[in-house]
């Protein structure tokens, strides 16, 4: 998934004090139910790729979702499709619409998991601030003892004077009619992360 990103390149505490609190302001908007979204991409258009998957997906716990790989690209997750006999769907993002690829299997797909994790964190989640949060399928964040599994799409790009901040949601997901989640902001320093703000966010829609 590709985020939109905010670059303060050259600004003074006091300024990128002031950008941050504009840019996590509070939401606006009343949510008044989450939606849960199982998704299912179609079979898309365009040229075709050819890889394997070798196990299930990491970041979405449900049949029919895997971990490929095509060269030395890892794509998680891929879907499969039925209209697709020895192919998935790869690179589908919901929130843009992105249409992502057909992978032509090289090796059949791996037997999947017979268990699935009570609980698991869903893939996507779009909060009422506007911004968008994918779970981490590599290395998650750890911020004052609080796991970050969460990148969203208000995080700022690094830059040659270090990474004024990223955004992210905590692992403490209440779940309900609407969805409750904490979203941070925190920063790399030379003593380790730091965290520069917390608060609780309503959840717009989960995709899974």
């Amino acid at each position: 998934m590709r985020y939109r990103t905010l670059v303060l390149v050259g600004l003074t505490p006091l300024l990128a004090s002031r950008a941050l609190a504009q840019n996590l302001a509070p939401a606006k908007s009343t949510v008044t139910a989450t939606k849960v979204i199982t998704f299912r991409p179609a079979a898309p258009t365009g040229p075709h790729q050819r890889g394997n998957c070798w196990t299930d997906s990491i970041a979405v716990d449900r049949p029919g979702a895997w971990r490929c790989m095509v060269v030395n690209s890892i794509y998680d997750p891929c879907f499969t499709n039925p209209k697709l006999k020895t192919a998935v769907v790869c690179d589908a993002e919901p929130v843009t619409n992105k249409p992502g690829f057909v992978l032509e299997l090289t090796k059949p797909l791996p037997e999947p998991r017979s268990k699935r994790l009570p609980d698991k964190l869903p893939w996507l989640l779009k909060l009422a601030d506007g911004s968008t949060c994918e779970v981490s399928t590599g290395t998650t964040a750890f911020v004052n003892g609080v796991t970050i599994p969460y990148g969203c799409s208000d995080s700022q790009k690094c830059n040659d004077d270090g990474c004024p901040y990223m955004t992210g949601v905590t692992e403490h997901l209440k779940r309900g009619k609407v969805w409750i989640v904490d979203k941070v902001a925190f920063r790399s320093t030379k003593t380790g992360m730091e965290l520069l703000k917390r608060e609780t966010m309503p959840v717009v829609a989960v995709w899974q």
